[in-house]
């Protein structure tokens, strides 16, 4: 085989075909035309004598052939974006570029806005891109290069991402105002009971800490009329206020949900999740990412960075497996 003639730009298109599976999608999002990204693309197995695609397939499959090149694909233009990366810093420009993050639904309405706020105050050139996404296709996204930033709760048992801590985060009772927890200062997790608890739905990892701190491993059908596993808390509050029972929160969350009813703590140590960054183990965001961690703790002065006796960290469960995450 002779020198193989390819660029940056075709291996660029062959990423995005094979993240959309689709060329229509994967041309728009490389801001070109469906011809000039399949000619590209085209002209890339012909140089390389093998058929990436399989076209008669929907969505876009890779072939076999494709299947044996795409890690180094995904590698060849990772590297080329980390020079680029590199020679931002050689010549100490502003910190700039895109960040594409995705952040489970307990986390993200409770500490993004004041964080966004102070990223667009600080960092103007850096573009953020949010999605809010359960964990378990937030690792899938991370590990196709869909997204550059995962925030949720850790540790995430996977040997090609990093795991970076942000903070922990206690648990508080979230119930209305004449429930028989609402009488308590401090509440024993002995003291809850399954029988009104209200849960997220499956996927979830709250739902499975929720379990684990209250020391049920099941959801026993007990003496409700009605039950409904919400997919956010907000629900969850809307149906405590309304029906009654209670459920536990975040300690980020309690600001919004006093509106609603009475927040109690746990008694020391407090059932705890840890909250933190996971990104790709060779990143060339990394500027970015380190900027946006600055961002996200300025905005929560009163958090709970380093592990006491007061807390007790509940682990990340599989909700598929009930074995700790992994990914």
């Amino acid at each position: 085989m002779g020198k193989l003639n390819f660029s940056l730009t075709q291996l660029e298109y062959v990423l995005a075909v094979y993240q959309k599976g689709h060329f229509a999608q994967a041309a728009e999002a490389c801001y070109v035309t469906q011809p000039t990204l399949s000619m590209q693309i085209q002209k890339l197995e012909e140089a390389l004598g093998i058929k990436i695609f399989d076209r008669t397939k929907k969505p876009i499959r890779l072939t076999l052939e494709g299947e044996a090149i795409i890690d180094a694909i995904r590698r060849a233009v990772w590297e080329s974006k980390n020079i680029e990366e590199i020679l931002n810093q050689i010549k100490q420009q502003d910190i700039a570029g895109e960040l594409s993050v995705g952040v489970i639904p307990t986390v993200a309405p409770y500490v993004l806005p004041k964080a966004l706020r102070e990223h667009q105050r600080s960092n103007p050139k850096i573009i953020l891109k949010i999605v809010e996404l359960q964990t378990e296709h937030i690792l899938d996204r991370l590990k196709n290069d869909q997204l550059d930033l995962g925030i949720l709760a850790i540790p995430i048992e996977n040997n090609q991402l990093v795991t970076e801590h942000l903070f922990y985060e206690p648990f508080y009772v979230f119930c209305r105002k004449d429930h028989e927890l609402a009488r308590y200062r401090q509440i024993k997790t002995q003291q809850l009971s399954h029988q009104d608890l209200w849960l997220l739905e499956e996927g979830h990892c709250l739902r499975q800490q929720v379990l684990e701190a209250c020391r049920f491993k099941n959801r026993h059908r007990t003496g409700k009329v009605v039950y409904f596993e919400a997919g956010s808390l907000e629900m969850i509050g809307e149906l405590i206020k309304e029906m009654g029972g209670y459920t536990l929160i975040p300690e980020s969350a309690i600001a919004r949900f006093r509106e609603m009813g009475k927040v109690v703590p746990i008694a020391p140590p407090s059932p705890s999740r840890e909250i933190g960054f996971v990104y790709s183990r060779k990143y060339y965001k990394s500027r970015l990412i380190e900027q946006f961690k600055r961002n996200v703790l300025k905005s929560l002065p009163n958090v709970k960075e380093t592990l006491d006796a007061s807390i007790k960290v509940i682990p990340v469960v599989d909700p598929s497996s009930g074995l700790r995450y992994k990914a």
